[in-house]
C-alpha cells in the first residue's frame, strides 16, 4: 500500500468519524422524579411540626424553635427532586445532580450495553440503561410518559452509532 493512499484511507476515516461525532445533539427527554417518591419524608414532617406545635401550646413555647428542623429536611429534599435532572440525548445520557451545587454526568452512548424497558398499563414506565462505565453500571432513569417511543429512538440511534464506529475500525484496520 502506498503511503497515498495509506493517506487517503486516514482522511476519509476522519471525515467519517466527524461526520458521525459532529451531528448536532438534540434531546430525546428530560424529566426529574415525582414529588411522590419524597411523600413519606413530607408526611413525617408535617406530623413532627404539629406534634411541636401541641407540645410548644400544653409544655413550653420553646419547642416552636425546633420546628425549623423539620421544615429544612423538607425544603431540601424538595430541592433533592427539583436539581436532579435527567436527559437523553441524541449522543448521550445526561445527569445532573446537586441540592446547592451542580455536578453533570454524561454517558456517551456507545458506552450502553443494554437497555430496559418497564412500561406500566398507562403507558407510563421506566427506562434501565446497561453501561459499560465503571462508575454507572446500571442507571435508572425516572417515571417517563410514553417509555416504549423513547427506548425505541435510543436504541436505533446507540445501534447507529456502534455500526458507524464498527466501520470506522474496520476501515481503519485495512
Amino acid at each position: 500500500m502506498s503511503e497515498i493512499d495509506n493517506n487517503n484511507l486516514i482522511n476519509e476515516v476522519d471525515s467519517d468519524y466527524h461526520k458521525l461525532y459532529n451531528k448536532n445533539e438534540e434531546l430525546i427527554w428530560r424529566g426529574t422524579h415525582r414529588h411522590t417518591r419524597m411523600l413519606f419524608y413530607h408526611i413525617v414532617d408535617f406530623l413532627s411540626i404539629l406534634f411541636l406545635i401541641y407540645l410548644s401550646i400544653n409544655i413550653t413555647p420553646y419547642f416552636l424553635l425546633l420546628i425549623v428542623i423539620p421544615i429544612i429536611i423538607s425544603t431540601i429534599k424538595f430541592l433533592e427532586i427539583e436539581r436532579n435532572i435527567y436527559e437523553i440525548t441524541t449522543k448521550r445520557l445526561k445527569i445532573r445532580k446537586g441540592k446547592f451545587t451542580s455536578t453533570l454526568y454524561e454517558i456517551e452512548l456507545y458506552d450502553v450495553k443494554h437497555t430496559v424497558l418497564e412500561e406500566k398499563r398507562n403507558h407510563k414506565g421506566y427506562i434501565t440503561f446497561l453501561t459499560s462505565s465503571s462508575k454507572f453500571g446500571t442507571i435508572r432513569f425516572p417515571r417517563m410518559d410514553e417509555p416504549a417511543v423513547i427506548h425505541d429512538k435510543v436504541r436505533d440511534i446507540y445501534e447507529e452509532i456502534k455500526l458507524e464506529r464498527n466501520k470506522i475500525t474496520h476501515k481503519s484496520t485495512i
